[in-house]
């Protein structure tokens, strides 16, 4: 029947082609315990997984084109995901009433709780009980610990009528309900004792409760609603699961299930041993109660005969006379592994020990069709461990639910941040630089590049993912994306850096195009120029987000005034020759320098203090100026700026990021506001300031938002409004990214040691100028925007005085005076005009990108845009269409890109210790009908 249902599967594979590389897992491991009739399969054995389900497992499969390959190793072992057939994680407060089965055990689940300590258990399904310390305490209900969607995460409710016959059952307090209206006549009534007190009144007890299901009507012994709940569960034959532990308790649920026929099995049984055959003709199930406690002081039990001495021997006695038996231990917690080691120790064969644990319970609570063991059609969860099941030195080293990593001891946070281990195996991959590898491997590891090869290591647990194609991820070299339509040009010493953040769904479909690093630069340049900086848009950690800022500094040749064009340069690269001869010349005098001892310290020290003492005079005499003249200014303060906090939005728990940013002008406020929790994209703020009150309201792609919030300084407090949810609101100013008009507080300068006497005087650092300087030293890049020939002519000539070697973009007519400049020039960003046309005795075209690169000029892709950065590749693709070699097109797209913008030694090539930023591809790159199927950045997947 296995071999058939395998058939079948291999058949429909084939019928449907391949499946999206997403939805097909193909795990690896050197022993697989099915928990299904003992099977277990050796000799590196293959489970194959398509949407969280089990497809096929067994050995020498064929693995499917496109599926996923994880290879935990030879010596990894997987069992099936564990089930606790008894916890308190959802345990609330009992009834009053002796019976109450109307009571839910899920109303009390938090489905947004995590539960690691289960998790690295092994334990991936859980019984919650509704209550403790009653006869009937409720609905029990199954539920997995982990997984997308509450709803597919619940097993079974209800899965048992959680009941107790033990002293548990016995400790009822005494009902009282005072009567309403309480009158003299009648009084506030009297408390009234409960059954059961004993063992045969517990069990007269249930049989009465169910009589009162079967016949449908309530007394007032149990209260109302017993009929109706009591009714549906016995008309749905729902399992009741009894906790009996003595012999007497056993005997007594014995007899109760031959005369009512309830589906019982029995929680606890600690003398179960000693009525193998009464249970066995009964046909009762037993969970067998592991009861030990570590962490504490030995328990005394006493010198009695009824003690209950350990003794774990009665799983064993059970199974050997055919009785099912599960194995649950609340005291153990999640150390079920341990638990069934101690059933083993007792006797128990290590198959069955596993058994009692993965399909016992599981069909104890009748959701054995979906876990409990490992086969075709079952839910794919399962726990790896590095060793045999019940060896004490295995441990769990992973867990997997649903198809998924829910956790994992080795690779601890890059498992959660989802940058573990991965292969790519492909039949091309193309390194950046002009190599290719064919066949080729890649190995990703802790965000970066670990291996490159034709074969790569693959470390336990790794993912191996096959594809045709795999690149490195592209660079548009010059864009705007993260400005979010700003159109300001900010100072030099601006830091863009300040302003981006973790991608949103924008970011995230650029990079899923196959961008997956920016060079951001404002739309326009001053006369200082403006900061370059680079990013990765769909990054989750900002301080792996920025690579540099700045990286480089962007300047204009160019000017509406004909008489001025270059002037400005010019003057700005005097100033930066001079800035950088002062240094020169303080290092020099620096490192001639040497320290001598002052001849009259004292009278120099004294000299010193009568200095302070007289600037401290001539402060205190501004200072008393200033605060009149402050005192005459009023105060305005606005939100003008960028404002950053977090909001949890229900029904998450976790903050979502928030930030917005604000212009006010005469009372009225526009901007922009950023919140996954909100919208998934850029939402348009409008509103208006009244006085201290700042209201401003957008349309998001999850409704309206609304902002009411208090201004006080750089501080926004106050509510938010999305859809029905009013959520609360305090963001702080992190900067003011436009003019903001109110009074500024000049910040007092740090105090300076006293330099040693004699010693050269550091220059004044000028924030502006250090990108030049830098350049002037062969370490920074200035990219200059310049068309003419002559331009170009004169723009490079002024460089190359000052000894650096511009990047120019632009550059539409380079080719007039490239002869003349090559040599001069670091390389040129042609921007999207890829052929160009001149008339000149008919029509002549240049592809400008194939002519550079030709001439041996560095060339690099940029988009000028925002999320216009998206057709980057497909402008390559059309550059390749129009002449340019596909190597020379991918160069441009990577490792010449990242060369130009200084940024190569992280990104642009596929080579150890660089960001793991890697497209795969279903065809070779730059062919326009290959299209990218999956993105990494920083090593982790990009998802829509």
């Amino acid at each position: 029947m296995k071999a058939l249902c395998a058939t079948l599967t291999l058949a429909t594979l084939a019928a449907a082609g391949p499946a999206p590389a997403s939805e097909l897992l193909a795990v690896r491991a050197g022993t697989i315990h099915t928990a299904e009739d003992g099977i277990v399969l050796r000799g590196e054995p293959v489970m194959i997984i398509s949407n969280g389900e089990i497809l096929q497992i067994d050995n020498d499969l064929d693995i499917p084109l496109g599926a996923e390959v994880i290879d935990f190793g030879p010596d990894s072992v997987i069992i099936p995901g564990l089930v606790a057939a008894d916890t308190g994680l959802a345990t609330g407060s009992a009834s009053a009433r002796t019976a109450s089965p109307s009571l839910r055990a899920l109303d009390n689940f938090d489905f947004y709780a995590e539960f690691p300590t289960f998790l690295a258990g092994g334990i991936t399904s859980a019984y919650v009980a509704p209550a403790s310390d009653r006869l009937i305490a409720g609905q029990g209900a199954v539920v997995k610990l982990a997984g997308e969607e509450a709803a597919s995460r619940v097993l079974a409710s209800p899965a048992a009528v959680h009941a107790a016959v033990s002293v548990e059952a016995r400790s009822t307090r005494a009902f009282w309900e005072p009567p309403a209206p309480a009158t003299v006549d009648v009084g506030m009534g009297a408390p009234r004792q409960q059954l059961p007190k004993s063992t045969m009144g517990a069990v007269v007890a249930l049989e009465e409760i169910v009589e009162i299901g079967r016949s449908g009507e309530d007394t007032e012994v149990y209260g109302e609603g017993v009929a109706r709940s009591m009714g549906s569960l016995l008309e749905a034959r729902v399992p009741w699961r009894v906790t009996a532990r003595d012999e007497d308790e056993l005997r007594a649920m014995i007899a109760l299930r031959e005369r009512t026929n309830l589906p019982i099995f029995l929680h606890g049984a600690d003398e179960a041993a000693n009525l193998v055959s009464e249970l066995k003709s009964a046909g009762v199930k037993v969970l067998f109660d592991a009861n030990f406690t570590p962490n504490r002081i030995g328990r005394d039990r006493g010198k009695s005969r009824d003690s209950h001495w350990p003794d774990f021997s009665t799983p064993a006695a059970l199974v050997a006379a055919g009785v099912p038996v599960s194995i649950s231990s609340r005291s153990l917690g999640s150390n079920l592994l341990f638990a069934a080691a101690l059933a083993s120790r007792g006797g128990l064969d290590p198959e069955q020990a596993l058994w009692a644990i993965t399909l016992g319970p599981a069909e104890a609570y009748r959701i054995d069709d979906r876990v409990g063991s490992l086969s075709v059609g079952k839910d794919a969860d399962f726990a790896v461990l590095n060793g045999d099941p019940l060896d004490a030195g295995t441990s769990v080293v992973a867990t997997w639910v649903d198809g998924a990593s829910a956790w994992s001891r080795d690779q601890g946070e890059g498992q959660a941040m989802g940058m573990g281990a991965t292969v790519l195996e492909v039949e091309e991959l193309h390194l950046g630089d002009g190599r290719v590898l064919s066949p080729g491997q890649i190995l990703m590891r802790d965000g970066r590049i670990a291996e490159v090869g034709s074969a790569v290591g693959r470390p336990g647990g790794a993912r191996v993912i096959r594809g045709f194609a795999a690149m490195p991820g592209m660079i548009d070299a010059m864009g705007h994306l993260g400005l979010e339509g700003a159109r300001k040009t900010p100072s030099t010493d601006f830091a863009l850096g300040r302003i981006v953040g973790p991608g949103d769904s924008v970011d995230r479909r650029v990079a899923r195009a196959g961008v997956t690093t920016v060079a951001l630069t404002p739309r326009g340049a001053n006369k200082s120029g403006s900061p370059v900086t680079a990013y990765k848009p769909a990054a989750r950690d900002h301080d792996r987000q920025v690579i540099g800022d700045p990286v480089a500094l962007h300047v204009s040749w160019e000017d509406k005034n004909a008489y001025e064009v270059g002037q400005d340069v010019r003057a700005l690269l005097e100033k930066a020759v001079a800035y950088r001869n002062d240094w020169e010349e303080y290092e020099k005098k620096l490192a001639e320098w040497k320290p001598e001892p002052a001849e009259d310290e004292a009278e120099e020290e004294e000299k010193d203090e009568d200095a302070e003492e007289s600037e401290k005079d001539d402060d205190s005499k501004k200072k008393k100026k200033s605060k009149k003249d402050e005192d005459d200014e009023p105060e305005v303060i606005t939100p003008t700026g960028l404002w950053e906090g977090e909001v949890v939005r229900p029904p998450a728990t976790r903050p979502s990021a928030l930030r917005m940013r604000l212009l006010e002008t005469d009372g009225q406020i526009e901007g922009y506001v950023r919140c996954a929790a909100l919208s998934e994209e850029l939402v348009e703020l409008e509103g208006y300031l009244d006085e201290k009150l700042v209201s401003v309201t957008g349309l998001g792609t999850q409704g309206y938002i609304h902002i009411e919030a208090e201004l006080d300084e750089d501080t926004l407090e106050g509510s938010l409004f999305a859809g029905s949810d009013e959520l609360e609101l305090k963001l702080e100013r992190t900067n003011a990214d436009y003019p903001v008009a109110r009074r500024s507080e000049p910040k007092p300068p740090e105090p300076e040691a006293k330099a040693p006497r004699g010693k050269p005087k550091e220059p004044k650092l000028d924030a502006k100028l250090e990108p030049l300087r830098r350049a002037l030293d062969g370490e920074g890049v200035v990219v200059v925007d310049v068309e003419r020939e002559d331009h170009i002519r004169e723009c490079v000539a002024a460089f190359r005085e000052v000894g650096i070697r511009p990047v120019l973009l632009g550059a539409r007519k380079l080719h007039l005076v490239l002869d003349e400049v090559r040599d001069d020039i670091a390389g040129v960003l042609p921007g999207p005009v890829i052929v160009a046309s001149e008339s000149s005795r008919g029509m002549k075209q240049r592809n400008r990108y194939a002519e550079l690169q030709a001439a041996g000029v560095r060339v690099a892709f940029n988009s000028l845009a925002e999320e216009g950065a998206v057709d980057l590749p497909l402008m390559a693709a059309y550059a390749v269409s129009q002449g340019m070699s596909p190597s020379g097109a991918l160069r441009a797209l990577t490792s010449d890109a990242a060369a130009l913008l200084g940024i190569d030694e992280r990104v642009g090539v596929l080579e150890p210790g660089r960001d793991a930023d890697v497209l795969l591809l279903d065809g070779s790159p730059l062919d326009v009908r290959s299209a990218v199927q999956r993105v990494w950045v920083n090593g982790r997947e990009v998802k829509p």
